[in-house]
């Protein structure tokens, strides 16, 4: 959804010496769709088990639990493209493959989720069961 945002409606760059597609509008716009859809998704996989629901995210809890991590991943998963960006700035190269054109490499799809899947698992791990 950055992108789609970022397309429609980008005007103001976010960091453009690391990453000069992003933009403030695309971010936000992100951020919005993420928080939007956060909380109806988790409902929806958690009916298929109770059971699960119960372990995971505790009683009557899911929508606090859902938007808590969809705050983070909004706000902290950019700046892992940032991470990678700096890396491949640092060592003169514009992706980390060619496996997809114009898109990069397979580690260009995941920077993202190299900050934020610990995050993830530290929230379940310690806040799931309250």
């Amino acid at each position: 959804m950055a992108y789609v945002f970022g397309i429609l409606m980008g005007k103001h760059k976010l960091l453009p010496r690391l990453s000069p597609k992003k933009t403030v509008e695309g971010f936000l716009g992100a951020a919005f769709s993420t928080m939007a859809v956060a909380a109806p998704l988790l409902n929806s996989m958690l009916k298929k088990s109770s059971e699960t629901a119960k372990v995971v995210v505790g009683e009557g809890k899911v929508t606090s639990h859902a938007l808590a991590m969809a705050a983070f991943v909004s706000l902290v998963s950019p700046f892992g493209g940032f991470l990678a960006s700096a890396v491949k700035r640092a060592h003169g190269a514009k992706d980390f493959g060619s496996l997809i054109p114009g898109h990069g490499g397979v580690v260009d799809r995941f920077d993202c989720q190299v900050v934020t899947a610990p995050f993830v698992y530290l929230y379940l791990k310690y806040m799931g069961d309250k």
